[in-house]
């Protein structure tokens, strides 16, 4: 592990003390009350539709006293290891300016920053592309090595992220929400899940395609299905009624594996902002030199390897698009994000339409192989990883003429040519035969249907 050096931090961001108090009674009890571990109810919240990065809402004057005491509050729910939180700007990468080599927070330059000033940052933890960081309605506040993916939404009234937690790819969170908490151990949020106005405690897990209804704790230790929607606390804590399970020691280690490799990531991005700040932007390389990606490599278009800072969507590192860059950049939508900075080695053949808001990456050490006419819809996750069906190396390949829709998820498996998978659809582990018509919400893993997205 890095060093540790002296965290230097601007003093007009330390906690005012005075003003915790009040503010603690009159704006955050539900928050309060979901951390205090004698008083676990949460009071429940109206429902609002999550918030997309590009559909913000108009902005909401916040001055003087409300400002500060906003800012006491975030600071006082997500305390970590670091002298104070860091308030980010409307630009900028790395946060404190002045952190040493592996102490820093890395926000990538493309996340949208709504009201940058209500929102704070601890140490070591990684923001990655296209997430939005919206502080209209309220403060966010995220603690020490904690990592925010492609294309997550944070925005409510507050939004509390504690030490040790991801947010992985898709998912929103709408205050007043808490995950995790300071000095906790790992809480997760998966593919496209919405946690609204609910608590995720330490040592929880919220896996893929979830829904949290308002006032909702998961408690510490509990796990809840993919697709599922928890409506009552009773659905959050009996396992009988189907919706949740015990965190075993295999999701533990899962949680930890997460952590380190997107710690890597904060590490190495405030290292490559300082060194080649260009290739933080559009497409460019990935840092490299970590224990599950040693090298850092540039994308290639057509067979060439270029670097393209101007462009809008983020192509990062060992990624082999066969469309020359003019072209692809016509199927293209906003906020693409393609990381091959874990697993390394992406091959795209020519691309049908990739939609806003879509993201590609892989877990260490797997491939990802994309065909040629596919397309995919709006708000739509593809994740390598390993299937257990292909070892020593694994790819998760799509194969031609594939049309996943919107909001679906396709993580470690294999989908053969002509495929269609509907909406909100979720596929793990699993090998679709070719011409196969998934419905829409359909639940399939390890190649069996175990129910529909409830939501």
């Amino acid at each position: 592990m890095p060093h540790v050096v002296h965290f230097f931090y601007n003093p007009t961001l330390m906690i005012k003390p005075s003003l915790i108090a009040s503010l603690i009674a009159c704006v955050v009890p539900a928050i309060v009350l979901a951390q205090h571990p004698v008083a676990k109810a949460v009071a429940p919240t109206a429902s609002k539709p999550p918030i997309v990065a590009h559909d913000a809402p108009a902005a909401v004057a916040v001055k003087g006293a409300h400002t500060a005491d906003a800012h006491a509050a975030v600071a006082h729910h997500a305390t970590s290891s670091c002298s104070a939180l860091t308030q980010i700007t409307e630009r900028g990468s790395v946060f404190p300016e002045t952190a040493g080599p592996g102490f820093a927070s890395y926000i990538d330059p493309s996340v949208h920053r709504e009201h940058a000033e209500r929102v704070m940052i601890g140490c070591k933890s990684f923001v990655a592309p296209f997430a939005s960081l919206d502080g209209t309605l309220g403060p966010i506040a995220i603690g020490d090595e904690s990592n925010i993916q492609d294309n997550v939404v944070l925005t409510g009234k507050l939004v509390v992220i504690g030490d040790h937690v991801s947010i992985a790819h898709g998912a929103t969170i709408v205050g007043p929400a808490t995950i995790g908490a300071p000095k906790g151990l790992p809480a997760f949020v998966g593919f496209n899940s919405v946690v609204d106005g609910a608590t995720v405690e330490p040592d929880a897990m919220v896996t893929h395609l979830v829904k949290l209804s308002p006032g909702i704790v998961i408690h510490s230790g509990m796990k809840v299905l993919p697709g599922k929607w928890i409506r009552t606390q009773a659905e959050a804590d009996d396992e009988s009624l189907g919706k949740v399970t015990k965190v075993t020691d295999a999701d533990r280690e899962f949680m930890h594996g997460v952590l380190h490799v997107n710690g890597a990531f904060a590490a190495g991005y405030a290292e490559l902002a300082q060194i080649s700040p260009s290739q933080l932007l559009g497409a460019g390389r990935d840092p490299g030199h970590s224990d599950f990606n040693h090298d850092a490599d540039m994308p290639t278009f057509a067979g060439h390897a270029e670097a393209h800072p101007e462009i809008q969507m983020r192509i990062v590192g060992g990624v082999r698009m066969d469309d020359p860059l003019v072209a692809l950049l016509a199927k293209v939508g906003r906020d693409v994000s393609i990381r091959a900075d874990e697993g390394e080695h992406f091959h795209f053949g020519i691309v049908g339409r990739l939609q806003d808001r879509v993201t590609f990456h892989a877990l260490e050490h797997s491939d990802i192989d994309i065909g040629n006419g596919d397309q995919f819809g709006y708000h739509v996750v593809v994740h390598g990883g390993p299937d257990d069906a292909s070892l020593p190396h694994e790819v998760t390949r799509v194969g031609d003429n594939v049309t996943v829709k919107d909001w679906a998820v396709v993580f470690r498996s294999k989908i053969g040519a002509n495929v269609t998978i509907g909406v909100r659809a979720y596929i793990d582990g699993s090998h679709l035969a070719p011409g196969t018509i998934v419905p829409d919400r359909t639940i399939m893993i390890r190649d069996k249907i175990v129910g529909l997205v409830e939501w």
